[in-house]
């Protein structure tokens, strides 16, 4: 690309002389009369990157129109500025230099030196746009490569959720009466997590999480797990062993949300005083990521039809759970979980009926 340079000078001989000149130098001229016109060229013409400019000229002088350049038309642009005068002293020199002007000419003008000037300037120029756009290239590479590697991880996102669905469905695939049962208790404890003012990042954790807290009952014979009446002392202690037997299958991975499943399987079932299984915690010893769990989990059971009771209704449900009811005992769960269920109830009724069976 050739590079174009703005001649300034109120001399029209001056002028002409320099057109001649400069275009020998195989560059690009245009010209003006004085500050003001210069700077509505400036102002309409981008291709100008080098301004070859008087000070002395009537109206706006070389130094006012430089400073407005600056200031306006040129300064998002990359333009060298070079002066040149028969009449400048030190302390317009001076004005000049602050401004960023390149060099300083006096006239009578020294062609070679003013040729060796521009020279500088153009390479200066040429320097500058070439850093621009290598940084404007290697912004929309990195912006490229990010989205892409964003894509990439959200697609290993989601086939990690898919396959800790699948995992939690696998669960229950036993007894489908559960149908949308997993899913609800990811929204209930994820709800409840933001009651708790957790992070975005550990609220969905927690959908991943909690829906694997019976992934154990993949062990459990279907004998006992669906069995319509009461359970005998023997098949109690058979269903329990679901707790560890979760623990023991996620408890090998190391990412986060399966550690984080592997507590809440295996605690899911302690009580808050001390009465629950499999290891008789009491109150903050058990993990809070179970103890929100034992909360919904059990609202969520009593909600819905199983093969040992019918389906109960919100204020039933509310009121074993907040009041007892001889088998159910609030003082099974972490007191402040239950004030998030008593205080958002209809939440928590809004997601089973959205995910109702």
């Amino acid at each position: 690309m050739i590079t174009k340079i703005l001649i300034v000078d109120d001399e029209a001989y001056i002028r002409e002389e320099l057109l001649e000149t400069i275009n020998a130098e195989g560059y690009k001229c245009c010209e003006a009369a004085n500050g003001e016109e210069a700077l509505n060229i400036l102002r309409s013409d981008n291709e100008i990157a080098i301004v070859l400019t008087d000070i002395q000229m009537p109206g706006k002088d070389g130094i006012e129109m430089i400073r407005e350049a600056k200031q306006e038309s040129c300064k998002n642009r990359n333009i060298e500025f070079i002066i040149m005068t028969g009449h400048g002293g030190s302390a317009e020199a001076i004005s000049a230099l602050k401004l960023g002007v390149l060099d300083f000419i006096e006239k009578p003008i020294d062609i070679e030196h003013l040729c060796h000037v521009v020279r500088r300037a153009e390479e200066l120029v040429t320097l500058r746009r070439t850093k621009e756009h290598y940084q404007a290239s290697l912004e929309a590479d990195v912006h490229a490569k990010t989205i892409k590697v964003r894509n990439l991880l959200k697609n290993v996102e989601d086939a990690y959720d898919e396959a800790l669905t699948c995992l939690a469905v696998a669960a229950e695939f036993k007894d489908p009466e559960t149908g949308h049962h997993i899913q609800r208790i990811g929204e209930y404890s994820k709800f409840m997590a933001h009651q708790l003012g957790w992070s975005e990042e550990r609220q969905h954790m927690m959908l991943l999480a909690a829906p694997l807290h019976d992934v154990g009952k993949i062990g459990t014979p279907e004998i006992v797990l669906l069995k319509p009446g009461k359970l005998d002392p023997d098949e109690v202690e058979i269903m329990k062993e679901h707790s560890q037997n979760g623990f023991n299958i996620l408890s090998h991975a190391e990412h986060s949300v399966m550690k984080m499943a592997a507590t809440i399987a295996r605690n899911h079932h302690e009580r808050w005083n001390g009465g629950g299984y499999p290891r008789g915690l009491k109150g903050t010893e058990i993990p809070i990521e179970a103890r929100i769990v034992a909360v919904v989990d059990v609202y969520d059971a009593l909600r819905s039809k199983r093969p040992y009771k019918p389906e109960f209704d919100q204020e039933k449900t509310l009121s074993i759970m907040l009041d007892g009811d001889g088998r159910t005992d609030p003082s099974h769960f972490d007191p402040q979980m239950l004030d998030i269920l008593r205080n958002n109830s209809e939440q928590f009724d809004a997601i089973y009926k959205g995910l109702a069976d």
